[in-house]
């Protein structure tokens, strides 16, 4: 009697297999049964066989987590996967942002032969790096000056740059629908304009604000210990995140009051993006201990489930898939992420951001009125993005990350003075 069964092991991957006739004669006479006999309910064993061969093999992979990269105690590796993901989310943010955004604000002026519609979910997977990479920063650095100057560093010097020079261009151009005052691009400087009830000088720039807010609960979070016990805190903080929206789309139209008071909670705290931050936190903290537990994808499930309640199913089924290639892409499944064209632009990914929306959108505009075809109007305003990018990487990004960091470096070392009355 042939034996089919299938085995595991918790340690090698090589013992999860299924076992099939493996001795000669044992396969002959198990073709000669298929051939002969033509039996269907053998056959029919044997594909149930493979598939559960396949299944269990899925689940081994997400249920064990590879840690050849030994990320703890290595504080110094830098995961260039990370880098390349946000290169490549920058850049379909960009292109989304070229075709789709800029046809249903100006129309283009011939039909475009392609489109990026769905580039806009690029977004989504900026929030899912940014979870993974600050509760990495946070278990490597958790004093709250150093991660709050770091963050500073990071995102302020190039992002002033990027709304001045935004602001200038848009001023002196004009885009309709897209100019705003002095005072509201000085506003701008915060990075929380809408909390101030100003205009973005770029668009782009809302995604920013739920950034910072991010960080700054995390901060508080990590500093009250909520992330001793990570898992548990990330499931009650999506789970409050659902219910939220669950109290806000109840009570939307009975209890307009109670509705517009959730929604202001939910933007202060940035709860609508929770979901796909504690995305790249869980899969970080798997990363971390070696494991995927059953409790990590329930709250992967809620997270998934949670940004569809906000955006519609279809959203998250984008949610998952995004979420899976960043499993992937951290366990090292995705190497050919680390080619030095992928980690340049992630390097630019972002001032490019930054730096692309608006001041594409000029170009466009002047080239397609000038019965330039709109596919080289959008080729040339992605060149200029990226060059533009470039110069602010270069001249403002880099030499302002580390006269910063040098100069809290300096402050950190510099010993209080007593001022003795004389």
């Amino acid at each position: 009697m042939t034996v089919l069964y299938v085995a595991f092991s918790q340690h090698h991957r090589s013992d999860c297999l299924i076992r099939l006739p493996f001795l000669p004669a044992e396969r002959s006479a198990f073709a000669d049964r298929c051939k002969l006999a033509n039996d269907r309910q053998l056959g029919m064993r044997l594909a149930s066989a493979i598939l559960i061969k396949i299944i269990g093999d899925f689940l081994r992979a997400c249920m064990t987590v590879k840690t050849t990269n030994k990320l703890l105690g290595n504080h110094s590796e830098r995961i260039l996967e990370l880098d390349a993901l946000r290169g490549l989310a920058a850049l379909a943010v960009v292109l989304f942002h070229f075709t789709t955004r800029y046809d249903n604000l100006f129309g283009h002026v011939t039909t475009l032969s392609a489109s990026v519609p769905w580039g806009h979910y690029g977004v989504d997977l900026f929030f899912m790096l940014s979870g993974f990479v600050i509760l990495m920063t946070l278990d490597r650095q958790s004093d709250p000056w150093k991660f709050a100057w770091g963050r500073f560093s990071r995102l302020y010097p190039a992002y002033w740059a990027a709304v001045l020079v935004t602001f200038a261009v848009v001023a002196y151009c004009g885009l309709p629908g897209q100019e705003v005052s002095f005072g509201a691009a000085l506003v701008n400087l915060t990075m929380v304009q809408s909390l101030l009830d100003a205009p973005h000088v770029d668009g782009a720039y809302w995604s920013l604000q739920a950034e910072l807010i991010f960080y700054a609960n995390m901060l508080v979070c990590y500093r009250l210990g909520a992330f001793r016990r990570p898992r548990l805190t990330l499931a009650v903080w999506v789970g409050i995140a659902g219910l939220i929206h669950l109290l806000i789309s109840s009570s939307e139209n009975s209890v307009p009051v109670l509705a517009n008071l959730a929604n202001k909670v939910a933007t202060i705290t940035s709860l609508k993006y929770i979901p796909l931050f504690a995305v790249g936190m869980l899969l970080y903290h798997a990363r971390q201990q070696g494991r995927l537990t059953r409790l990590d994808l329930v709250t992967l499930l809620g997270c998934w489930a949670t940004v569809g309640l906000f955006d519609g199913m279809a959203h998250a089924l984008v949610a998952s898939l995004l979420s899976v290639c960043l499993f992937l892409a951290v366990q090292g499944y995705l190497p050919h992420l680390k080619s030095r064209v992928l980690i340049a632009l992630g390097a630019l990914s972002y001032p490019l951001y930054l730096i692309h929306q608006n001041i594409g959108f000029v170009l466009i505009r002047w080239l397609e009125s000038l019965a330039v075809p709109p596919s080289w109007a959008i080729g040339a305003a992605v060149v200029l993005a990226f060059l533009l990018a470039a110069l602010l990487h270069q001249l403002v990004e880099k030499p302002a990350l580390a006269a910063l960091r040098r100069s809290g470096k300096s402050v950190q070392r510099t010993p209080a003075r007593i001022l003795n009355p004389a």
